[in-house]
């Protein structure tokens, strides 16, 4: 959809973070309003200017996010490990993150985003503003991704819908159509 169309909203209450003023949304099978701590223990949510602390490393942004996710100590080394090589930041640990480039903060900010392993993870114009080769890379790292998880991305490029399994459109805070790419197309 286009800016304004209500993606941003309709994810942030999907991932449980607002109340919706009419209707509902069900996430893996749970109320958005009713299980907000349950969906928001199952979910990643980044949003479009995900929240680094510039001032702290790679590893303690990721340590950061972990902590709040509360995942256990004993699981970190290989989860890091596994989220690092997947986005090509595994020699910048120590690096802050103000100093990364753009496109590494989003790599950044989407393993912090996975740390918690989420079943479903909600990207809100994840690319905007990045480089076209980070862009390309975010886009590979999705593509692994979504072997695994449920991927939701709001975009408002036609180029990106394409490569999503499903698309759904919206305008004005409603989905007129949901369809493959190639049924759009069609």
């Amino acid at each position: 959809g286009a800016d304004g169309a209500g993606k941003t909203t309709l994810i942030r209450t999907a991932a449980g973070l607002i109340v919706p003023t009419e209707g509902s949304v069900t996430v893996l099978g749970l109320d958005s309003v009713v299980d907000t701590i349950e969906i928001q223990s199952r979910v990643g949510y980044m949003p479009q200017k995900f929240g680094l602390y510039q001032d702290l490393t790679v590893k303690e942004n990721m340590d950061l996010y972990a902590d709040l996710q509360g995942v256990p100590s004993s699981q970190r080394k290989d989860r890091y490990g596994r989220l690092l090589r997947m986005t090509g930041l595994e020699p910048y640990t120590r690096r802050m993150a103000g100093a990364l480039s753009g496109g590494m903060k989003q790599k950044l900010g989407l393993v912090c985003t996975l740390v918690h392993e989420p079943r479903v993870l909600f990207l809100d114009e994840p690319t905007n503003g990045v480089d076209p080769v980070s862009r390309r890379e975010f886009w590979a790292i999705l593509g692994e991704l979504r072997q695994r998880i449920t991927v939701v991305v709001a975009t408002p490029s036609l180029d990106e819908a394409d490569r999503c399994d499903h698309v759904a459109f919206m305008v004005d805070g409603r989905i007129p159509v949901v369809d493959t790419p190639r049924g759009l197309r069609d």
